[in-house]
């Protein structure tokens, strides 16, 4: 990193880890205006595609998604950009699995994928910068940063395990914090080689990988201590979470971060805030409690890629009541997916005209987990194709039968409980996937008809 851009994100990670302190939601709502009053007049005219809306509010503006955005890439970008240029850059990286060169001094990176089509970004090295203020801000313990800023003692080690790296990421790295990327493509013994020789600080890891790298510890092939454990780029499951914090006896922070930017942390009090001080979020609701919604994003701190009003696909279940922790920015109970993690079945009388209801990821889990208390299911798969619900256990051979009667059962009364009708539910054997695969448990392929009838 060039002197300005460590200067970028030294007078950031000071900004957000010691200042933007508000007193209480209204102040942090009033700061958000005023950002986004100038974000409106500096940035978004730069843009093709926005500049018809300058000097309107931004309940005027339309809501976007990742197709609108991709349709007209070059209109999305302050610097013209074309899509067919940006997405050759960032797959001759993956062939190549050198992440360092740029275009046009810009950073290039792609989705993984998982909702059907890559996403592409594009950062400045500015932007770049200001993302490693805040991330190091927001995810460095106490204990991390005495090590990080005395000089007496060795360099924070990272070990940063994902499906691609990007220069992006390795904007952290530095003097004083040694930034070691782990290519998922490479197996598993080899990683547990490199983190033996070079054990890290902190350990940084898609949910799955974690937990392979706990079981590799408790078995004794693995002799790591982390302090800290940071999930990113999958749901983190309780399941999950609670083998990989005894294992190593820290807990484990979730990293909210997708294409669309740093959207998030879990504190200390294990809530995931939303990070309102960068971004403006219009929850669209779910359900009629308001409990779980669909963020649309205004990101007021971008320049280069703008996202505004960019609806994600992203299924967050919002915590009751003010944070321990303090801050008073939005903060979730969990996230729960994307909206195509969410089942659907008929109503049990099934009347005429009443719609699909939704069947959301956190109840399934909950009644996986119920139907296994002997710890016997290792792993297990969720499909919907239509009016079917297919199911794949991971559990030893002679615990199998037994795990499908109880996965039947529990799924029952969960629908029974929703006063919703049971799927046909369609046992397949276990197939395991690459590991260098998002995980995702619970999907709908695709919905039923809206009347609910069979397909």
């Amino acid at each position: 990193m060039r002197a300005p851009e460590t200067a970028i994100t030294a007078a950031v990670f000071a900004r957000f880890r010691w200042g933007l302190r508000f007193a209480d939601r209204a102040a942090l709502l009033r700061f958000q205006e005023r950002r986004l009053e100038r974000f409106f007049r500096r940035t978004l005219p730069r843009s093709a595609f926005y500049r018809r809306w300058a000097g309107r509010p931004l309940a005027d503006l339309p809501i976007v998604d990742k197709g609108t955005v991709l349709g007209q890439f070059a209109a999305f970008n302050t610097c013209g950009v074309e899509l067919d240029r940006a997405l050759a850059e960032a797959l001759r990286a993956e062939r190549s699995r050198d992440f360092r060169p740029t275009l046009a001094g810009l950073t290039v990176g792609l989705s993984s994928g998982t909702s059907g089509t890559r996403g592409v970004f594009l950062a400045s090295p500015g932007e770049r910068a200001r993302w490693a203020g805040a991330l190091l801000a927001r995810l460095l313990s106490s204990g991390s940063l005495r090590q990080l800023l005395d000089i007496r003692r060795p360099p924070l080690r990272v070990a940063f395990f994902l499906r691609v790296n990007s220069n992006l990421y390795e904007t952290v790295a530095s003097r004083r914090l040694d930034f070691a990327y782990h290519d998922l493509l490479e197996p598993l013994e080899r990683h547990l080689e490199r983190l033996n020789a070079d054990p890290p600080d902190i350990l940084v890891a898609p949910p799955t990988v974690l937990r392979r790298l706990a079981d590799a510890a408790a078995a004794g092939g693995l002799r790591i201590a982390p302090r800290q454990l940071l999930s990113v780029a999958e749901v983190l499951e309780p399941d999950d979470e609670r083998v990989i914090a005894a294992v190593f006896g820290v807990p484990v922070r979730q990293v909210y971060q997708c294409t669309e930017g740093f959207l998030g942390a879990s504190c200390p009090a294990g809530r995931v805030h939303l990070n309102e001080e960068l971004l403006h979020v219009e929850p669209e609701w779910l359900d009629a409690g308001h409990q779980r919604f669909q963020p649309i994003v205004t990101d007021f701190s971008r320049t280069t890629q703008l996202v505004v009003r960019y609806r994600l696909d992203d299924v967050l279940r919002i915590a009751e009541g003010p944070c321990p922790c303090g801050r008073p920015t939005l903060s979730l109970e969990a996230i729960e997916g994307r909206a195509d993690d969410v089942l659907w079945a008929a109503p049990a009388a099934r009347p005429a005209g009443v719609p699909l209801s939704p069947v959301f990821p956190d109840a399934l889990r909950h009644a996986f987990a119920r139907a296994d208390p002997p710890g016997a299911l290792r792993d297990y798969r969720l499909e919907q194709h239509g009016g079917d619900w297919r199911i794949r256990l991971d559990a030893p051979a002679a615990a199998v039968a037994g795990a499908e009667t109880a996965v039947r059962g529990e799924l029952a009364g969960l629908v029974r409980r929703l006063g919703l009708r049971l799927p046909d539910l369609h046992f397949e054997p276990w197939r395991e996937e690459p590991p260098h695969l998002k995980r995702r448990r619970i999907r709908c392929e695709r919905k039923p008809p809206a009347e609910g009838a069979r397909t």
